[in-house]
């Protein structure tokens, strides 16, 4: 598979290794800079917030001369060129820092591959409608309310092929991708990075690798765990984890994988890989990484 170098760049610089809620409202990548067709997308959730998203159409990989003329243009938009054929979708979700922008890496790799993708903002995330977030929160549950919003847009786009969508999330974004999956059918294949069985236990862990941090998660989240979840859990799963993650250790994973009900389950531990930044997996072991994620995509979608 032929990936650019620019895009494992953009995973090194921003691939995000903390914890607590960090959201950013610039966008230092915006796609039409890898030459990449995209339409941006505003989509009220259920409470009334706007959301900011971009979808990405499957289309071909852009060649080196329509790479590097785009990249000098800088805001030159690539003409939206596409089949009315519809096509399994990726959803890819922020984790708890940032915004969307550096899944531009993600979306480059996945739509040159045959997949429609989505990615989008949080609310009080990116360009998404403004909400308070207090530093020391690792979720909010409406997090959740704006994951359904994006999956009912998903749904209603001509080109989406509603019966074969997939999501991707890491750390933060993987508990609530794993939770989305759960309460929505349309959801078939889910892939995962640091997944963690609970907030309960997953705080204490986190006491000690950030002492001087109030790490607070809400009361009730964890009715969306993966703990509260596997026993009816049945979707294809494929679980992802650094052997050196200390944050959601590979134990997580492992007693996840044992007890969901999903008849297609994977686990790849990835050896000499942490939780985030420049020691995520992805980052690690770029090519293998989408290797593969498009393989088991492929395969369930």
């Amino acid at each position: 598979m032929k990936t650019s170098i620019i895009i494992k760049i953009i995973l090194l610089l921003f691939v995000s290794n903390i914890y607590g809620l960090k959201p950013d409202s610039t966008y230092n990548i915006r796609p039409n800079k890898y030459a990449l067709m995209y339409k941006e997308y505003k989509i009220k959730t259920l409470d009334g917030y706007t959301l900011n998203a971009w979808f990405y159409p499957a289309q071909k990989e852009p060649t080196l001369d329509t790479s590097k003329y785009y990249f000098e243009k800088k805001t030159l938009i690539r003409p939206y060129n596409i089949e009315s054929i519809k096509k399994p979708t990726l959803i890819i979700c922020d984790g708890d820092v940032n915004n969307m922008s550096p899944h531009v890496g993600y979306a480059y790799n996945y739509c040159t591959n045959g997949f429609n993708v989505i990615t989008f903002d949080w609310r009080g995330f990116g360009e998404s409608e403004h909400f308070h977030i207090d530093n020391n929160y690792l979720v909010y549950p409406e997090f959740i309310i704006d994951y359904n919003a994006i999956v009912d847009f998903a749904t209603q786009l001509q080109t989406v092929d509603a019966e074969r969508i997939g999501v991707f999330g890491y750390s933060t974004g993987a508990f609530l991708s794993f939770a989305i999956a759960s309460q929505r059918s349309e959801v078939k294949a889910i892939v995962v990075r640091g997944l963690f069985t609970d907030y309960k236990s997953l705080i204490p862990n986190l006491n000690k690798i950030f002492p001087e941090k109030n790490l607070i998660y809400p009361v009730g989240i964890d009715k969306y765990s993966p703990r509260s979840n596997w026993e009816t859990f049945n979707k294809s799963i494929f679980l992802i984890v650094g052997d050196l993650d200390v944050r959601t250790p590979k134990e997580n994973s492992i007693e996840i994988l044992s007890h969901i009900k999903s008849n297609v389950r994977e686990l790849w531990i990835v050896d000499k890989a942490g939780h985030g930044g420049f020691d995520a997996p992805e980052v690690l072991f770029p090519e293998l990484f989408y290797k593969k994620t498009i393989r088991f995509f492929k395969e369930n979608l």
